[in-house]
């Protein structure tokens, strides 16, 4: 026992803070180096981590529209104040910090793509850099676990300056909070930037604004008042300095008014953009924290990591260190965008937090257990870096190999400097060549990149600012998508628009399933021009184009795909692995499955964990009659977490009558879904048929209180809410016909 506990009491000691702030060292010198030896190679083992985790392609939706803007200021030497990219906004007032933007197009007009990706790369090593400024061993061991969630959020885009600049912030002032010393004069320097590069300033003055809660929290201990009052004094005046420079912008106080407008779609983009929508707590979400190779797990430990130092917090009674953990979580549970800078205040506060409690709590309870030899406490530290490694080995090994790229949906980056195929390049350069008629529409997804490579030839329909576009024509952009081409709605938009080509993305990761290309080649009002595994352009069928169709006009069905992109190496098969999987979901929906089960078969030879990948294999097999095998493949698809398949699944049990079977995959998907409540609306259904009108009528309400047709968005909705309505009165009436269980 004497062994045991003071082998505990050495690793302890080696993960304490080093510091030993507001308390008198325990150890000697020599007892304390080790803090700094393990502190050090886990600082640097999660920078060399950050850099290969931010070295990735460039992929951003959103990258296109700033290197326009960007591309814009310098061509015309002036800040626009209004819409200049699109033509259905144009003229309509556009805040939004201009010099991210400039940056980003003259690194661009320097490097390519292949430098913007290094900037990337060096934004997230940067702001990993920040949060282990002045840690412990314990601080850097967070910064491991937390480089996902920093390299998900700097990719290269005007959002990356503030997870830089969010870290230096949070880092000055809680250095200054704790030691009384720091550089306070970078602040009102470092806002000047902020405020010219995002939207996401207003963060900085939300730091600055906890900085002065922390000190009043001091304030309130009679012991401490004296020098938490000397530290308000001392920064006050650098504080103030700091809100002032917000104003040091092209629009003055008007910058707030764009922060403002940002907010009022957030209750849309919550429902439809990944990045905006919130956490679900679940249970079987919950089994995500057991995946240490997936960095998705990342978050759930940051979670739990935050909690226990609130805990310590609060134990301590350092109230506003709690109450800012806790407020981190929260906000990171309604929002997934806030990763990185959550994962900044769990580094730090909660950091710190939990050095403190581990050096000055528990390390003095093992000092009974003193004389025990030294050798087994450093061969346990050992053992512990060693296996820190191992497991930062694993991770990186999932980003070389593009593993990590090819499984996660949504993901379109593979590792290394470039740009990623996703990205319509071909179908915009044929468009230029061919010189097609205006107005052109666009989907949401890829109308960043239009903005960027098509104008000012071709102005965009839409891109990814919420403002000057506003909620309405973003929902009324995906409502078109869903209805054929030839119907009134289209017609009304080409009439009062003057629509004359139509270019949308057919990458599965951006349409998830199967889309609706086969009905869009079969209309007579719209013909297809060009198809590939990105893409696809209709031009409008009418006298003043029929040059173009005459010349252009292809037929779907002729289409070939057996050109995937020559680039060798990983990446070479992961653009490959994502050309077959592409070309197989669009073979599928112009109803040639035993091609696309072809194209699939040559994309499960590169890579086979993938949702995407054995959902269309199922959707393949069912249209070729192999039911038995195309169950096993869409249960495989299930079980990596396609919402797809499940649904497909259970419609498939249901059709023979394996009703508990169906319940039970519905079920099991809707507690690990972002997004299940067509997941929960099927299984009202399957309990229905089950004659569970109570567990139905729990389901239908779920499927309610997790819907996204809410709001401006209810217009999509109206399919779904009538199934919703006409689930809950077929179970009220199963239900009112049965006497209750206390009759």
């Amino acid at each position: 026992m004497a062994f045991r506990a003071d082998t505990i009491d050495r690793v302890l000691s080696c993960l304490r803070d080093s510091r030993a702030q507001k308390s008198p060292p325990l150890e000697s010198r020599s007892s304390r180096q080790p803090v700094f030896s393990i502190a050090m190679m886990l600082g640097l083992l999660a920078l060399a981590y950050a850099l290969i985790a931010g070295l990735r392609t460039i992929a951003d939706m959103d990258l296109g529209w700033q290197l326009a803007t960007g591309r814009w200021i310098v061509q015309h030497h002036s800040i626009p104040s209004t819409d200049v990219l699109s033509y259905t906004a144009r003229g309509q007032e556009w805040i939004y910090p201009v010099l991210a933007q400039v940056l980003l197009y003259c690194a661009y007009a320097v490097g390519g793509y292949s430098l913007l990706s290094w900037l990337g790369a060096a934004a997230c090593v940067g702001t990993v850099a920040l949060l282990l400024r002045r840690g412990d061993a314990v601080t850097a061991l967070l910064g491991v676990i937390a480089v996902p969630l920093i390299a998900a959020r700097t990719a290269p885009r005007a959002e990356m300056f503030t997870e830089v600049l969010f870290a230096a912030f949070l880092s000055v002032l809680w250095h200054y909070h704790r030691s009384g010393r720091g550089a306070l004069w970078l602040l009102p320097i470092l806002m000047c930037f902020w405020a010219n590069l995002h939207l996401g300033f207003i963060a900085g003055l939300g730091i600055c604004a906890a900085y002065v809660a922390l000190e009043l929290g001091d304030a309130a201990v009679a012991s401490l008042r004296p020098a938490a009052f000397q530290r308000l004094r001392n920064a006050a005046p650098w504080l103030l300095a700091t809100a002032m420079a917000t104003l040091l912008n092209p629009w003055g106080a008007r910058i707030y008014v764009a922060v403002a407008r940002q907010g009022d779609v957030l209750g849309t983009h919550s429902k439809w953009i990944r990045e905006w929508s919130g956490l679900r707590i679940a249970t079987g979400k919950l089994a995500e924290m057991l995946a240490w190779r997936e960095p998705s797990s990342a978050l759930w430990w940051l979670i739990l990591a935050a909690i226990v130092a609130a805990l310590f917090a609060a134990y301590m009674r350092r109230i506003v260190p709690a109450v800012l953990l806790v407020a981190s979580v929260y906000i990171v549970i309604h929002a997934l965008r806030m990763r990185a800078p959550f994962a900044t205040v769990v580094v730090v506060v909660g950091g710190s937090i939990l050095a403190d409690a581990i050096g000055l709590g528990w390390a003095r309870r093992f000092r009974a257990f003193q004389g025990i030899r030294r050798t087994q406490a450093r061969a346990a530290t050992a053992l512990f870096f060693a296996a820190v490694v191992l497991f930062v080995a694993a991770r990186v090994s999932d980003l070389v190999t593009n593993r990590y790229y090819l499984k996660t949906p949504q993901l379109f980056n593979a590792f290394g400097p470039g740009v990623s195929s996703w990205y319509p390049t071909e179908a915009a350069a044929f468009l230029l060549r061919e010189q097609l008629p205006g107005n052109i529409f666009n989907d949401y997804t890829a109308g960043g990149f239009v903005a960027w490579a098509l104008w000012p030839s071709y102005p965009d329909y839409i891109d990814g600012r919420a403002i000057p576009f506003g909620n309405a024509l973003f929902l009324h952009s995906i409502e078109l998508l869903a209805q054929p081409l030839d119907s009134p709605a289209w017609q009304l938009e080409a009439e009062s628009r003057n629509l004359n080509t139509i270019l949308f993305s057919t990458d599965h990761d951006l349409t998830g399933s199967l889309g609706e290309l086969g009905t869009f080649c079969a209309s007579r009002q719209w013909r297809p021009v060009y198809l590939d595994t990105h893409a696809a352009i209709f031009v409008r069928a009418k006298p003043e184009t029929a040059a173009w169709l005459s010349r252009l006009q292809i037929d779907c069905n002729k289409i070939r795909f057996d050109h995937p992109p020559e680039i060798g190496g990983n990446r070479g098969r992961a653009e490959a692995f994502r050309y077959y999987v592409n070309a197989g979901y669009i073979l599928l929906d112009l109803g040639r499955p035993a091609e696309a089960l072809d194209s699939l078969d040559r994309a499960g030879s590169i890579f086979s964990d993938s949702a995407f990948l054995h959902l269309a294999r199922g959707f393949a097999l069912q249209n070729l009659g192999r039911w038995a095998e195309a169950d096993r493949e869409l249960y495989t698809s299930s079980e990596l977490g396609s919402d797809d398949a499940a649904l497909a699944l259970a419609a498939r049990y249901q059709q023979l009558g394996r009703y508990a079977d169906a319940a039970r995959i519905l079920n099991h998907a809707a507690e690990r879904s972002d997004r299940p409540h067509w997941l929960y609306l099927r299984l009202g259904y399957a309990q229905l048929a089950l004659d569970q009108p109570q567990e139905a009528l729990i389901s239908f309400d779920r499927a309610d209180k997790e819907s996204p047709f809410v709001g401006d968005a209810a217009v999509l909705g109206e399919a779904f809410r009538a199934q919703v309505a006409e689930g809950r009165h077929r179970a009220l009436h199963f239900w009112s016909g049965r006497p209750t269980p206390h009759q």
